[in-house]
């Protein structure tokens, strides 16, 4: 028998042309997906239905949307290029040398790739340059804050040198807001800063004066017995009061311009230059003491100025300023305050310098009588001894002690051999006090 073969009968084409196709996958329909079979084994055809209609619902509020995405794409997009552009420009002008504006230059990507590496250097280093001039611009502007803190370190370190007590004068530094000024004056010379020059000028002329009337207030109202080796030791200022001077204005400024370093520890150091011996003068005033007033004034001076010099200094050799600005320029100004600096601590120096090689002089003749006397002369001790100026020249006075009296060749001997090792010294006077034994 012959087997009937039935016409396989394409549906007809509808309305809409859809129901017309035909395809493969029409007639083998394909096995359902992984994804599809799990989530009917797990039975959430019902969570996932309702999410795709969630979807579909939402998708109306995100079309009308995104006109506004697409204005915000166009923004960046534009910002961006003209970011690139500007940089383009500034690698262009300011890090591609002249010699090195050739075409081969251009077309060659490892040379864009270096020149850009050098101009993320620079403007690396400017935010860094304008972080410290912002910070010592806004230590530097004379608040109510930097009154308050001037005023409550004036107070403490005057107790302190009173008490003759290191560890309250020290405790007074930690407060103490005269380094920032200071430290921005030298920078603002280095900038060409007028503003920034004159609000430094104000607050340290303005800090100064408030430290010492307070610490002469304090002395006038509240009388002293005497004073205390804190206060003595800033009236003699010597060289090495400079050295220490120029030491604590390179910390400061390189404690500035490195982020490493501590700045409470830099306020430290160069407040202890400075606070001491304003609130000395302050006491010399209230007791009416001008040679202790003047010492002090001297001292202070050596440690502003030095400090100005070494942080100018620092500064400039470190190329703490703007970036784009006129070398030339800077090495000018930092030369002239550098010049200034110098010869004012010069002339300061000078008579500094001589008073402490005087008083070298003094120590060592006292060094040397009171050796010879306690090898020489037995049963004797130096009681007392000063180095007196007269009109015929330093005239050394000794008072020994003792329960014996020297024989006579040894007090000439003591004369001799004091006499012949100093140059400087006119005469010698001994006096003798007896002790006895009760």
């Amino acid at each position: 028998m012959e087997k009937k073969t039935e016409d396989v009968k394409l549906p007809e084409k509808g309305i809409e042309g859809d129901a017309g196709d035909v395809s493969p996958q029409a007639i083998n329909p394909a096995k359902p997906s992984l994804f599809a079979r799990a989530v009917k084994y797990f039975g959430l055809e019902g969570s996932v239905e309702k999410k795709e209609d969630d979807s579909q619902e939402k998708e109306p509020q995100n079309n009308y949307h995104s006109d506004d995405s697409d204005s915000d794409d166009e923004t960046t997009l534009s910002s961006k290029i003209t970011s690139q552009t500007k940089e383009v420009k500034e690698i262009l002008e300011y890090v591609i040398d002249p010699e090195e504006r050739n075409l081969k230059n251009y077309l060659n990507l490892n040379f864009w790739r270096k020149k850009r590496e050098e101009y993320k250097k620079i403007k690396e280093k400017e935010e860094g340059d304008y972080s410290v001039h912002r910070m010592l611009s806004d230590g530097a502007k004379p608040s109510i804050e930097y009154y308050i803190l001037t005023s409550i370190s004036a107070v403490i370190a005057t107790a302190g040198l009173i008490q003759g007590s290191t560890a309250i004068v020290i405790g007074a530094m930690i407060v103490a807001p005269l380094m920032t000024p200071i430290l921005a004056f030298s920078l603002a010379v280095i900038w060409g800063d007028l503003n920034l020059i004159k609000n430094s000028t104000i607050s340290i002329l303005r800090g100064t004066f408030l430290s010492v009337v307070i610490s002469a207030g304090i002395v006038f109202f509240v009388p002293i017995s005497g004073y205390s080796n804190e206060i003595l030791s800033r009236t003699r200022p010597d060289l090495f009061d400079i050295i220490v001077a120029i030491a604590s204005g390179v910390v400061g400024a390189y404690g500035y311009a490195n982020k490493k370093i501590s700045n409470t520890l830099v306020g430290i150091a160069i407040a202890v230059a400075l606070m001491p011996p304003l609130c000395t003068i302050g006491i010399g005033i209230g007791t009416f003491n001008l040679d202790m007033t003047l010492g002090a004034t001297t001292l202070f001076l050596i440690n502003l100025i030095s400090i100005s010099l070494s942080s100018a200094t620092v500064f400039w050799m470190m190329k703490i300023h703007p970036v784009l600005a006129d070398e030339n320029m800077v090495k000018k100004r930092a030369i002239h305050q550098i010049i200034i600096s110098v010869v004012i601590l010069t002339v300061i120096a000078v008579p500094v310098g001589f008073f402490m090689l005087e008083r070298y002089s003094v120590e060592t003749i006292k060094r040397s009588a009171k050796t010879f006397v306690d090898s020489e002369i037995i049963d004797s001790t130096v009681y007392d001894m000063k180095v007196v100026k007269t009109d015929k020249g330093n005239v050394l006075f000794m008072t020994l002690k003792g329960s014996k009296i020297p024989k006579k060749d040894k007090i000439l001997e003591l004369k001799e051999s004091i006499s012949s090792r100093h140059y400087n010294l006119a005469d010698v006077k001994i006096e003798f006090i007896l002790t006895l034994d009760l």
